[in-house]
């Protein structure tokens, strides 16, 4: 038998192939020289050696095994197809001996393997596909996993090299950053031809489509003891998580394929996809291929602080942090005792530059923050999944980058909104008395060119030691102190239907920090 094993990347295919070779013993029962003249009537016995191809894979080594229900099919000297009167029993078989109806007297035989449950030459590639814990690949007989191999007469026992007629597809999704209860509950594969349907397998080991095509075949991973899938486990070798591999079996050919990882975390019930896509590649036939898949989700830390303090809300408490809505009894917030941790004072001044200089120094200052608010297309996302505490979100808002703003205002570069707003006034030096803008002209959905935007999470904030309005919300602090409410700072503040320029929340409520994109 021949693999090739192939490492396929997206958008450029790059393939690094192994090769192997084995065979499989078949022995007579009944005669050991095959006799033109005599018409044989006893059952004949093929015996597949140790050394062969078989309908699992032990992708590490190479090893092929026999699995429980496995039945060969032979056309005789009549050229009528038999199907070996016995199957497989248990799994991970080295060998077996197959017992053949029919008549056997030439040199020569095509021996075929249809798949599980499957007859003669009628193959059936399975759109929906189920693969029982992590590696395995036992399902590759009802899946549709399938081949010939000529079988040759040698020193009394027929032997022949099966060759497989599907080609595979090896995933192993990952993530940068630990995860805890996070899953892939299923992986759904499209192309632009059918890779899967009915097919008659040649003599040749090609696959001729016949009918109940379908171009998207989605594997359903189960683990003994979850309904969930796989789950995104800690890589011991390395920063983040990974799942155990997972198999699917293909039509071969030329495709253009999408992969999409649906994602599931069992503690905040929070579901999403991942999509991957893979530029127009030859899927051959008795070829393995992996795709890489490293699962693209931002990872948010768990800072948040009292305006431009030196350190952050929780530190040294980390563990009294609330991590969903709500109190908790431990009075370790930050208070006027705490240097460290308590806000920057500092009053404004007409005409200076009011600025932090501590936490809050690179955050956005006032006039960056009525760009984003009023020219920004804020957009509201309630799909794109992000990270924090180990566990995954949705839910925040997108916004135009600042260069890509100053572009379609004619302001030169990023670096313009700093000096003034829209109205071109400069609210940094010159203290205006006003209610401050809001924008409620937010699109829904996550833009389409996402490279000119940016993603701000709805984390909510923190007031004394209660966290509030998370994943409802997002406040983040800017750079500069209000001119007309005491202690007052700007912020901004957005909801699902609404992006505000804040001037009411107190410096010593913790907010997130950011920075202009």
């Amino acid at each position: 038998m021949n693999i090739k094993l192939s490492y396929h990347w997206a958008i450029a295919a790059f393939l690094t192939v192994f090769a192997s070779c084995s065979s499989d013993d078949i022995t007579t029962g009944t005669v050991t020289k095959p006799d033109a003249d005599k018409t044989e009537t006893n059952q004949v016995s093929f015996v597949a050696g140790n050394q062969g191809t078989r309908t699992s894979l032990n992708y590490d080594k190479s090893n092929f095994y026999w699995e429980a229900g496995d039945k060969i099919f032979v056309k005789d000297d009549d050229n009528k197809f038999y199907g070996s009167s016995n199957a497989v029993t248990g799994t991970n078989v080295p060998s077996f001996k197959f017992m053949m109806p029919g008549k056997y007297s030439k040199n020569k035989y095509m021996v075929y393997y249809p798949g599980k449950d499957k007859t003669n030459d009628n193959v059936t590639i399975a759109a929906t596909q189920t693969q029982n814990g992590a590696d395995n690949t036992m399902h590759f007989g009802t899946s549709g996993d399938c081949g010939v191999g000529e079988a040759t007469l040698e020193g009394g026992q027929y032997k022949f090299k099966l060759t497989h007629s599907a080609a595979y597809l090896c995933f192993k999704p990952s993530y940068d950053h630990p995860l805890e209860t996070s899953y892939v509950t299923k992986v759904e594969v499209t192309a632009d031809q059918n890779i899967a349907g009915n097919y008659t397998l040649g003599s040749d080991g090609k696959l001729t489509y016949k009918d109940g095509g379908s171009k998207t075949i989605t594997l359903t991973p189960k683990e003994t003891g979850s309904t969930e899938g796989f789950q995104l486990k800690k890589n011991l070798s390395k920063p983040g998580c990974e799942t155990g591999r997972m198999f699917m079996v293909i039509a071969p050919g030329k495709y253009k394929l999408t992969v999409k990882y649906y994602i599931k975390d069992t503690q905040t019930s929070t579901m999403g996809t991942i999509t991957k896509t893979f530029g127009s590649s030859t899927y051959e036939a008795n070829g393995y291929y992996d795709m890489p898949a490293k699962l693209t989700m931002r990872a948010f830390d768990a800072k948040y602080y009292t305006w431009d303090a030196k350190k952050d809300y929780w530190f040294g408490h980390e563990n009294d942090q609330p991590k969903a809505n709500g109190s908790n009894n431990i009075k370790t917030f930050p208070t006027s005792s705490d240097a460290q941790r308590w806000y920057n004072p500092l009053k404004y001044q007409v005409g200076v530059n009011n600025a932090a200089s501590n936490s809050a120094k690179n955050c956005p200052n006032i006039n960056e923050l009525h760009w984003y608010c009023l020219k920004g297309d804020p957009r509201w996302d309630t799909t794109t999944m992000w990270t924090v505490w180990g566990h995954i979100y949705t839910n925040g808002m997108w916004f135009k980058k600042a260069e890509v703003i100053a572009k379609e205002n004619n302001k030169g570069s990023a670096a313009a909104l700093k000096l003034a707003s829209p109205d071109d006034r400069n609210r940094v030096i010159n203290g205006i008395f006003e209610t401050p803008s809001n924008n409620k002209n937010v699109a829904t959905g996550a833009p389409t060119n996402r490279k000119d935007y940016f993603f701000m999470p709805a984390m909510g904030y923190y007031k004394d030691n209660e966290l509030k309005d998370f994943r409802a919300a997002g406040f983040f602090w800017t750079s500069t102190p209000e001119a007309y409410v005491s202690q007052g700072v700007y912020n901004l503040y957005f909801t699902s239907n609404n992006v505000v320029i804040s001037n009411l929340r107190a410096r010593s409520n913790g907010l997130k920090l950011w920075t202009s994109e």
